[in-house]
């Protein structure tokens, strides 16, 4: 019944807001067999993201739980300290307990007026890394964004990942190989990866945003999880 109440009420949210996932942290307070207390710290910018009352779904985190994809539970944030926001949840399974790191989402109103794929990573609490493994983006940064600065942002990606592959192929590492299938098929991965352009990059960029279960509350090296994309045929979404 939860679930069901939960789905009625987001669906009423759905006709002015957008859908966010936020990542739990480890403090997490059980009340009794069928509540439990979860922590989101939200950053400082932008501000006033979630109120008090707000309706969450929460959902494992694929890298703690690949085979569950059941909402654990539903509620409301009951409590507001600084960054951090507290909602009680009610769960759907009393041995399905969350997780840290596990996300929730919320439908909330993010001050956007470019909701580009940035976004769309952003909204699904998705951010792509450096080797280094430094965020190319921060939760505030869809808000300041328009497609000039996000074409720039990519093409800071596509450094990245043509960087990365250099390297790889200066040490002579094993993970070098042919691919086999997709827009690369026939090539080498590390001399396939120094081709890439902002337009493979984006491809890869909607097929993450469209298909973002196992992506969804981690911090992914771009040049890694790009490999990856390669390797396994280069899937993509059509766009409607």
């Amino acid at each position: 019944m939860m679930v069901f109440f939960a789905s009625r009420c987001m669906a009423q949210d759905q006709t002015k807001k957008d859908l966010f996932a936020f990542t739990i942290t480890n403090y997490i307070v059980s009340v009794n067999d069928s509540m439990v207390i979860v922590q989101v710290e939200m950053p400082e910018e932008p501000k006033n993201i979630l109120e008090m009352k707000k309706l969450g779904l929460l959902k494992h985190n694929f890298s703690n739980a690949p085979d569950d994809t059941a909402s654990i539970g539903v509620g409301k944030c009951q409590l507001i300290k600084g960054n951090y926001y507290y909602f009680g949840l009610h769960l759907n399974e009393k041995n399905n307990l969350p997780k840290g790191n596990d996300v929730l989402y919320v439908f909330t109103d993010y001050p956007a007026t470019y909701k580009g794929r940035i976004y769309g990573l952003i909204r699904n609490a998705i951010y792509l890394t450096h080797v280094t493994e430094n965020k190319f983006y921060e939760f505030g940064d869809a808000a300041l964004l328009d497609e000039n600065k996000e074409n720039s942002l990519i093409d800071s990606l596509v450094a990245d990942i043509k960087y990365t592959a250099t390297q790889m192929l200066h040490q002579n590492n094993n993970q070098d190989q042919i691919i086999k299938g997709g827009i690369f098929n026939g090539k080498k991965l590390f001399a396939a990866m120094q081709t890439i352009t902002r337009d493979y990059v984006k491809l890869f960029l909607d097929y993450v945003i469209a298909r973002p279960k196992k992506y969804a509350g981690n911090n992914w090296k771009v040049s890694e999880t790009m490999a990856t994309w390669m390797i396994n045929e280069t899937p993509t979404v059509a766009k409607q």
